[in-house]
């Protein structure tokens, strides 16, 4: 038996009801309706991802901490397998996440779309004459009887819009009646479209920065270390390393205590090398002061002492020139100011006998310069070699130095500019949205009557003053007029 199949639409009814389908997601886009639950769940997601993982733990920490948690909600969502789906470990960075603020970002254009072609109209091709479709939209609105000059009347009221604000001139219709048109502050109804076009701006680096910006760490050693790469997480946490279009030397890095021993400051001098070894530029960078070069940046983070490694530091003083050279040296430097006559720290005592920090010193020269000799010198008595040894070259001990790691983020966002621009454009966009009006004056002159009408798109009460001194001052002069 065969089965009846219902006809097909015809090819005008189907091409409705397309155009009815694309009609309704175009009216649903482009209202308010879809913005309010999108706005709730980017809040939601900002409260979420502040607390989801605020350590900024790898998906292997979390998974282990997770898995141990069997009567919590994190541990339900981790044994679901949800919290590795919605990527809670780098919520910010999620794809669900992303897509609110690409709906968001749809919402606002269509918004947009939709309702900038007749604000344009509005604010940029007025109607100038009042007649019956102007003075149906107005709430401000007096007519009065007249009789005498519509030319002389229509100066009077042009001059006392003037006094308040709106600069008109008569103009003449083909009926006979003079019209007046007057406004101020038309720009002001494009206000909340400049801070749509903020959003945009704003949602659009933020996207910039998920697909093409980077953020990595690394720990270079503080005595001419040099790196070309830094260390970048995946979204599951592990780490990987990508190259910099720059090879980067970290000169010199100091750390400064207070008495009790507590971190006073950090700070790193930084050396950016061109391709033939030259410094192209360098800058000193501590935490809040970053270094920007080749649209990266360099921030101080973090250190970390060496445990197996420090030097000791040394001045070299020639008495023959009086010249004195300082130096940082480690066991397997060797040191000095004469090629001939070089120096090498071979120990080095906390206490030497009884005498306070030491360290043991030998001394490399050829039999010419006096052969090889090895000597100590001390921390707390810097001039005991110069006084106690015949030499050219004394040497003073300033101590044994801590050496360290020095750790440094680097990160490109080619979004931050364009986040920028955004808040700025967003603060001036507010102030013309919220503390600006465009108001509209109408005046018609006939040889029977006067009309004038008048709107405001926002701050109704204080137009409302505006209007009614003009109200006053246009009977006034009607008054006057015979009947």
């Amino acid at each position: 038996m065969a089965v009846a199949q219902s006809p097909a639409l015809p090819a005008p009814s189907r091409i409705a009801a397309r155009r009815d389908v694309v009609e309704w997601i175009w009216e649903t886009g482009a209202s308010l309706k879809p913005t309010i639950p999108i706005l709730i769940l980017v809040a939601l997601a900002c409260v979420l991802g502040t607390f989801a993982n605020p350590d900024n733990s790898s998906l292997n920490e979390i998974s282990v901490a997770l898995a141990k948690q069997h009567d919590t909600f994190m541990g339900l969502l981790w044994r679901t397998g949800l919290y590795s789906f919605f990527e809670l470990n780098d919520l910010f960075h999620s794809w669900w996440f992303l897509l609110l603020l690409v709906l968001l970002s749809l919402n606002l254009t269509a918004c947009t779309i939709d309702r900038l072609p007749r604000i344009y109209t509005i604010a940029l091709k007025p109607h100038r004459e009042l007649d019956d479709s102007v003075l149906r939209g107005l709430r401000h609105k007096v007519k009065l009887p007249f009789a005498g000059d519509p030319a002389q009347e229509a100066g009077r009221l042009a001059a006392a819009f003037k006094i308040r604000g709106f600069e008109t001139a008569p103009v003449k219709g083909a009926d006979g009646a003079y019209y007046l048109f007057g406004e101020s502050g038309r720009y002001s109804r494009f206000g909340v479209y400049v801070v749509h076009a903020a959003l945009l701006c704003i949602l659009s680096g933020g996207i910039a920065g998920r697909f093409w910006g980077y953020e990595g760490t690394i720990n270079v050693w503080q005595d001419k270390g040099t790196f070309d790469f830094v260390f970048l997480k995946n979204g599951d946490g592990a780490m990987y390393k990508h190259d910099l279009p720059v090879t980067v030397r970290v000169a010199d890095f100091r750390h400064t205590t207070y008495k009790d021993g507590s971190d006073k400051g950090f700070e790193s001098d930084l050396q950016v090398l061109g391709k033939d070894g030259s410094i192209a530029h360098a800058q000193t960078i501590s935490v809040g002061h970053p270094m920007k070069w080749g649209g990266w940046t360099f921030y101080q983070a973090s250190y970390q002492a060496a445990q197996d490694r420090s030097s000791a530091k040394l001045a070299v003083l020639d008495k023959v020139s009086g010249a004195r050279t300082e130096f940082k040296v480690r066991p397997e430097d060797q040191f000095g100011l004469n090629p001939d006559v070089k120096f090498r720290v071979v120990d080095y005592q906390p206490d030497f006998s009884g005498l306070g920090p030491a360290v043991h010193v030998v001394r490399l020269a050829t039999p010419a310069q006096g052969g090889q000799s090895d000597f100590w010198v001390f921390q707390n008595d810097p001039k005991f070699d110069r006084d106690n040894r015949e030499d050219r070259y004394a040497l003073e001990f300033g101590g044994i130095q801590q050496m360290y790691f020095t750790g440094l983020q680097v990160a490109r966002d080619p979004g931050a500019p364009i986040v920028f621009g955004g808040c700025i454009l967003m603060f001036f966009g507010l102030f013309v949205a919220f503390y600006t009006s465009h108001r509209r004056l109408w005046a018609k002159v006939t040889a029977n009557e006067v009309l004038v009408a008048g709107a405001a798109h926002k701050n109704h009460f204080a137009f409302a003053k505006i209007f009614e001194s003009l109200e006053e001052a246009v009977r006034g002069t009607v008054a006057t007029k015979p009947a």
